[in-house]
């Protein structure tokens, strides 16, 4: 493998993503960042973990930064051939391709409601709640299903500025931008890919604080969901992530800390847990 690089895609219409499509099976409006972004997360979150093919692309992916790591790889399109003599007649042929390997994205706020505590999410909608449990004649809970109304918030590509349900991290107020998508193709782990991914999207950040503050100009004080100019969103740093739980130490060392108080959900039957952190982008501002 040689030196990985990455490359950035900036949020960009895909209405004409095939949900559930391979992506070699795209149309060719699709960017091909996009298209080798969904390949890893293809290889990774499908094929390894279950995901279902359809579930896998969301509204947020159109709105969101994209990071792809690549590597030239060397692969044989073409076995030498002998002949009886033993006599190469026709020589091995290789081919070298930017190949992707690993993928990461970045969605702004707003975002839908913190998920809830041991909610089982399917598709971004949540489909079992605990908390809103009705008593069955036998005595046993059980689960109720959400209404439309937040199924809807979290489907639509379009979020609305509101507030949300304060945690140990997070006052429900202040916006933050989510990274999540991490994947690494599995012959390629173990060469800090990941490392390369999350360290550039978050030195990205850094450089561009301001990127995705909205703008009165274009949206509007309503749309913002502000009174004046005072209380339009600006992010200030505030960085969250819907860790799987098994991969929660690997996020830790990036400095991400666990939400004890966002508790744990489950999205397509797989376990996770809220982290936050908070990155210095000239503004001291504690976590609360």
């Amino acid at each position: 493998m040689g030196t990985p690089f990455v490359s950035l895609l900036e949020p960009t219409r895909l209405d004409a993503y095939i949900r559930g499509a391979p992506h070699d099976e795209q149309p060719a409006t699709i960017p091909k960042e996009i298209c080798d972004a969904m390949e890893v997360r293809e290889a990774v979150f499908v094929a390894e973990q279950g995901v279902p093919a359809e579930n896998e692309f969301d509204a947020d992916d159109s709105r969101a930064c994209h990071w792809v790591s690549y590597a030239s790889v060397n692969k044989v399109v073409e076995q030498e051939v002998l002949d009886e003599a033993g006599n190469v007649v026709r020589p091995r042929r290789s081919s070298t391709r930017s190949t992707p390997i690993g993928t990461i994205r970045l969605v702004p706020f707003p975002h839908a409601p913190h998920p809830k505590d041991g909610g089982v999410y399917w598709d971004g909608v949540l489909k079992e709640d605990p908390a809103v449990a009705d008593a069955a004649p036998n005595g046993e809970k059980k689960k109720k299903t959400v209404g439309d109304k937040e199924s809807s918030e979290r489907m639509s590509a379009t979020k609305v500025f509101a507030p949300d349900r304060a945690t140990a991290l997070h006052d429900g107020r202040e916006p933050y931008v989510k990274l999540g998508r991490l994947a690494v193709v599995k012959e390629f782990r173990g060469h800090r890919i990941a490392r390369l991914l999350v360290t550039t999207a978050l030195a990205w950040l850094r450089a561009h604080p301001s990127y995705f503050d909205p703008s009165i100009k274009e949206m509007g004080l309503e749309a913002i969901g502000a009174t004046s100019a005072e209380d339009v969103p600006k992010w200030r740093g505030l960085v969250c992530v819907h860790s799987q739980a098994a991969v929660v130490g690997a996020w830790e060392k990036f400095g991400f800390r666990v939400d004890e108080e966002m508790g744990t959900w489950w999205e397509e039957g797989i376990e996770h847990k809220g982290m936050f952190m908070r990155l210095d982008v000239g503004e001291e501002t504690p976590i609360l």
